[in-house]
């Protein structure tokens, strides 16, 4: 009797897990995780191609505007997954706190409650993050509403999907492929404030 309870415990498990990894998305708008950038090629701006600063292992590349979103971006590996989609953000067109709103609620009756809150205490800044996993590993969603006055943070809403440890490969696989030389050590007489201006 115990080991009928325990395997069917066992079944339940693997059944909410089977399920789960098959509810976790992967793709927004065309979009999807794990293809090859050629397969959007015509919704990119290809002649933005660059690597962020000191993350030579990816490359980002700006999203033409699509059908209800304003623009965004797509991340493809450059080492192991060269020209794979690992990450993409895309910008809402509709940028209102009520659009937010109906977005969430109809994530969270999807995936559930999100695993994390990001936001400000002030509500101008609405981060919402899902940890979510399938067969392939871990993905995260991320959506967020900026209604703030800070330059750095776009406003209106945006959603993002990510495989993060994809990109940790991708990164590993770049520095065994070109380590790094040393750096130039700190000058010797770089006292007080001196370390604070150029030289």
């Amino acid at each position: 009797m115990k080991k009928i309870l325990l395997l069917s415990i066992a079944l339940l498990i693997f059944m909410a897990n089977s399920s789960f990894a098959a509810n976790a998305p992967n793709s927004i708008a065309g979009i999807t995780l794990g293809q090859n950038l050629s397969s959007i090629r015509s919704i990119l701006d290809l002649d933005s191609a660059r690597s962020p600063w000191q993350e030579e292992y990816i490359k980002r590349i700006e999203v033409k505007d699509l059908e209800g979103y304003n623009g965004g971006y797509i991340v493809v590996g450059d080492c192991n997954r060269k020209d794979i989609i690992l990450r993409f953000k895309l910008k809402y067109a509709d940028g209102s706190s009520d659009f937010f709103d109906k977005i969430y609620s109809m994530l969270e009756k999807r995936f559930g409650k999100p695993n994390d809150w990001r936001g400000n205490p002030f509500g101008t800044l609405k981060v919402w993050k899902w940890s979510l996993n399938d067969d392939l590993g871990n993905i995260s969603l991320i959506l967020q509403h900026f209604s703030g006055d800070d330059d750095s943070i776009n406003t209106g809403n945006s959603i993002r999907l990510s495989r993060p440890e994809w990109i940790e490969q991708e990164q590993d696989c770049w520095e065994k492929a070109n380590p790094v030389a040393k750096t130039n050590p700190i000058p010797a007489k770089m006292k007080g404030m001196s370390w604070f201006i150029p030289y």
